[in-house]
């Protein structure tokens, strides 16, 4: 399994593996701690996280993360 850095300066380690019940988001901190996550559809989440609007998927995600 192979693990690219993300971005400069943040440090961490992360990759995207599938499993029998989705698409997981593991990342690694540089401790060396695991974490993860569940990936879903990012309009999905953006609707689940408080976004009022009907537009796009970059809308909704813009509207929840304010970049």
């Amino acid at each position: 399994m192979k693990i690219s850095k993300k971005r400069a300066g943040f440090n961490l380690q992360m990759k995207t593996v599938n499993g029998q019940k989705g698409t997981y988001l593991f990342f690694k901190t540089p401790n060396g701690s695991y974490h993860t996550f569940l990936e879903v559809a990012a309009k999905d989440a953006a609707k689940d996280c408080g976004a009022t609007g009907n537009g796009n998927t970059r809308q909704l995600c813009k509207e929840i993360c304010g970049f």
